[in-house]
């Protein structure tokens, strides 16, 4: 099987299957990256899978890999798509800027958590991943705040933590799915960020208890009308204000 055959076994595609270095399942909500074997840390936990010193080719021009990958890594950080990878051995080239050859791969995908730093992403074991991730300055004018924090709302180890402690019933009105439609609704609940996004800096480390509470779908919704997002006990507030008016 052929490197591209496998990607798109897994329902992922690309721009061109020449130059791309990621690849994206979108109803899956996944990003996929080959990992260069050479590129994986000594202790095996993380993997270098981009880096701002490929931007460029022997010519100085933008490689389209390369800004294909960056808007790739923006559906992890920003719409809550999930990381994966597949290991791949590379023949040796002598300068980054020339183009990296396949020399085998291995057909298996692997769930993995983004870490940038300093102009560098890599993949790392759900262990070593600490929620803080690096994020472009940009991310934080206008609506972009909002994708920020959704980013911690749909992070699965944050929200997977959150709900083993608070459990699947709304914290604002008492809403569970299972007891209302059985069992398509068993695990069913929405991961509110409580934290004003204005407050989010660029090295922001969420506590998944602390930062993360479990909304309904009608309350995580009415929170966030307007223009100004309300707290929980706000929005319990009013719930109760109007059960009283009736």
């Amino acid at each position: 099987m052929s490197r591209t055959d496998f990607i798109m076994s897994q329902g992922a595609t690309c721009r061109n299957w020449t130059w791309s270095w990621s690849f994206i399942d979108d109803i899956g909500k996944r990003v996929i990256f080959g990992a260069w074997e050479d590129l994986v840390s000594e202790d095996g936990t993380r993997a270098l899978i981009l880096s701002n010193e490929w931007k460029e080719n022997e010519e100085g021009e933008i490689k389209l890999g390369y800004v294909q990958a960056r808007e790739h890594l923006d559906k992890i950080m920003l719409e809550g798509y999930q990381l994966y990878t597949f290991s791949q051995k590379r023949s040796k080239v002598s300068d980054e800027k020339k183009k990296a050859k396949i020399k085998s791969f291995v057909p298996d995908l692997q769930l993995k958590y983004l870490v940038h730093e300093d102009g560098c992403w890599y993949a790392t074991n759900e262990e070593e991943y600490d929620y803080t991730p690096e994020v472009k300055e940009e991310h934080y004018e206008g609506d972009k705040k909002v994708r920020l924090s959704t980013y911690y709302e749909r992070n699965s180890k944050a929200r997977k933590e959150c709900l083993e402690h608070y459990g699947y019933s709304c914290k604002a009105c008492g809403f569970n799915f299972e007891d209302i439609y059985g069992e398509i609704g068993k695990n069913f609940i929405h991961v509110h960020h409580v934290n004003p996004v204005a407050t989010i800096g660029k090295r922001y480390k969420i506590d998944p208890i602390k930062h993360l509470i479990p909304l309904c779908a009608n309350c995580h919704a009415m929170i966030h009308i307007g223009s100004d997002v309300l707290t929980v006990d706000e929005l319990k507030k009013k719930l109760r204000k109007q059960k009283n008016k009736r």
